[in-house]
């Protein structure tokens, strides 16, 4: 395996290419890296909250949020949180208020730079978040709900990596988390290698190879695991 530190999610890796080199440098076989069909039936999670950038209030959330997908376009939430808003119970006069006692996703891939609400605004006409809101149930901000469905017009890869903002009784953001599936992600796969556009010589790479997302932020690195044949057989041995 080989470990390559890239400061990037498994979703941004989706879908990009995978290029094998000869011992020259050239390219000559690529793949495209896909989902396995593990990752594309787990739930995406986020579980490590913190106070978001800037909060000085006294809550602090805990809990865990699940976010699956039921049909193409349509994400479907399940939560249990800890530390929440007590104020945000089911006696709360919040209308009108933007966001208020809200848990959403945003569009950014890091609390320091979560952005707003991520939906797919040239398909999807009004905001879908602006509804989704926990209750809290008792003095200690405990809240729950399941199958909480949002038509964002994204897929679950898309929300990959995304941030996860819980908000006060008033709509300040309070605390914030990273979805990713469960132990930063089933692997990514190349499932099949091509001739490189162009390439022209006696190389016909086969095979496969799993990309594994480990850590997260600046220390997001991908693990690769392959199992190659026709590969330049100087390489290892070509003082490169």
């Amino acid at each position: 395996t080989v470990k390559v530190v890239t400061g990037a999610t498994s979703s941004q890796v989706l879908g990009r290419t995978l290029v094998v080199h000869d011992s020259a440098g050239d390219r000559i076989a690529c793949g495209k890296i896909v989902q396995t069909m593990a990752s594309l039936q787990l739930p995406l999670e986020a579980s490590a909250f913190s106070a978001y950038p800037g909060y000085t209030g006294n809550l602090a959330v805990s809990g865990n949020v699940r976010v699956g997908e039921r049909v193409a376009g349509t994400q479907v939430l399940s939560f249990a949180l800890e530390g929440a808003d007590p104020q945000c119970n089911s006696t709360a006069d919040i209308a009108g208020v933007a966001n208020a006692c809200g848990i959403h996703v945003h569009a950014g891939l890091s609390c320091e730079d979560a952005g707003g609400h991520y939906y797919d605004n040239a398909s999807v006409t009004e905001d879908p978040w602006k509804s989704v809101r926990y209750t809290t149930v008792d003095g200690n901000g405990a809240a729950s709900d399941q199958n909480v469905q949002v038509v964002t017009g994204w897929s679950l890869a898309d929300v990959d990596g995304r941030t996860m903002v819980v908000h006060d009784v008033t709509g300040a953001r309070v605390a914030c988390a990273l979805l990713h599936t469960g132990t930063q992600g089933s692997p990514l796969r190349v499932e099949a290698f091509s001739k490189y556009p162009g390439y022209t010589g006696s190389l016909a790479v086969a095979g496969n190879m799993s990309v594994q997302q480990v850590g997260t932020g600046a220390e997001a690195s991908q693990v690769l695991a392959f199992s190659l044949t026709g590969a330049d057989p100087t390489c290892g041995t070509a003082d490169t």
